[in-house]
């Protein structure tokens, strides 16, 4: 057996279902599992039922009083600079990260690491040594609240459209502006809740799967939105335009209103939602088409940033088919 096989290997054990009473069916739990937690009588233990007939049981002292996770990269071995590192390790849940190595460490390694851990909420170096450096972090993931980031993703993003409405109205833009930085730590976070999460039954790994892909997704779109700020921001003819520029300001009204329907159909599956987020997008391509402009780069950025929503608020629709409705009917024995 591979060493991947066996990291990965479960112990599956047969009980068989006994009556208790006249009404009541019980099943004896595995002695190998009650002697390694401690259970005893009284100890409270959490189900959780999934949609494909699985049984998941955790003793509740274990979920409360879980230890800490805990990695340690041999950068020797993994040959890759440990600020590349940091970020996924965060975002997969660890508490703990060590880094260590058979020779000394750079000044401008250790430098490296401790300047880029302030880029990131709640982790901090708290040990440094010649050969190993470790960080912990103090967030605790399962208090982070799931819509609680994705709201300010939407505001944070929504704040960078009106600003470039801003723009195209001749206004001033807001005295405080958020930055990609910004974006990146909510979205670290954000990851971190929803992929470095301890317990999560079947339907909210799912659920979680689409949060990731979404928010990395919703990052390339700022990422965009910020370019297209600059194009907007150089061409005068462009702004000067009262047709384009009214044309213009409806697709980012209408843009701010489909973030809205992406990010809350996540939190609360709706088929309105969707529905509304679809003719936006519809209303979109038209109004776009009607532009009549010779900036070029313009109509791409607008193009790449069309095609990123559309994507998102597809992965957003497949929440409808994690909720109960009366117009799903499973069958997952056939």
């Amino acid at each position: 057996m591979s060493d991947e096989t066996t990291r990965f290997s479960k112990d599956v054990e047969t009980r068989k279902v006994q009556r208790l009473g006249s009404s009541s069916l019980f099943i004896t739990l595995p002695k190998k599992w009650i002697n390694k937690w401690g259970i005893k009588p009284g100890d409270k233990i959490i189900m959780e039922v999934s949609e494909d007939g699985t049984l998941r049981l955790v003793a509740e002292k274990i979920k409360l009083n879980s230890n800490k996770r805990s990695v340690k990269i041999d950068i020797d071995s993994f040959k890759q600079s440990m600020t590349t590192a940091i970020p996924c390790l965060y975002a997969l849940g660890y508490d703990e990260i060590i880094f260590s190595s058979r020779k000394n460490l750079e000044h401008k390694e250790v430098e490296d690491v401790m300047n880029f851990s302030k880029q990131l909420v709640g982790i901090e170096v708290s040990e440094v040594a010649e050969d190993r450096i470790k960080l912990d972090c103090l967030l605790d993931t399962e208090k982070i609240g799931i819509e609680s980031l994705l709201r300010r993703i939407l505001n944070i993003i929504a704040k960078k459209v009106d600003d470039i409405i801003a723009i195209l109205k001749g206004q001033n833009q807001s005295e405080v502006q958020s930055t990609i930085e910004d974006l990146r730590r909510v979205y670290l976070m954000l990851l971190r809740r929803s992929m470095g999460g301890r317990y999560n039954s079947e339907r909210d790994t799912l659920r979680n799967f689409i949060i990731a892909v979404n928010s990395s997704i919703l990052l390339r779109v700022y990422h965009v939105m910020q370019k297209l700020n600059g194009v907007i921001k150089k061409d005068e003819k462009l702004r000067n335009d009262q047709e384009i520029n009214k044309k213009l300001i409806e697709v980012f009204q209408k843009i701010n209103d489909l973030f809205d329907e992406i990010i809350m159909s996540i939190l609360f599956p709706s088929i309105k939602r969707i529905s509304n987020g679809f003719t936006l997008i519809s209303q979109i391509k038209l109004a776009l088409s009607q532009i009549n402009t010779d900036n070029q780069i313009l109509l791409s950025y607008m193009d790449d940033l069309l095609t990123m929503l559309e994507e998102a608020l597809n992965n957003s629709s497949c929440s409808l088919f994690l909720e109960e409705a009366p117009w799903i009917e499973r069958n997952l024995s056939s």
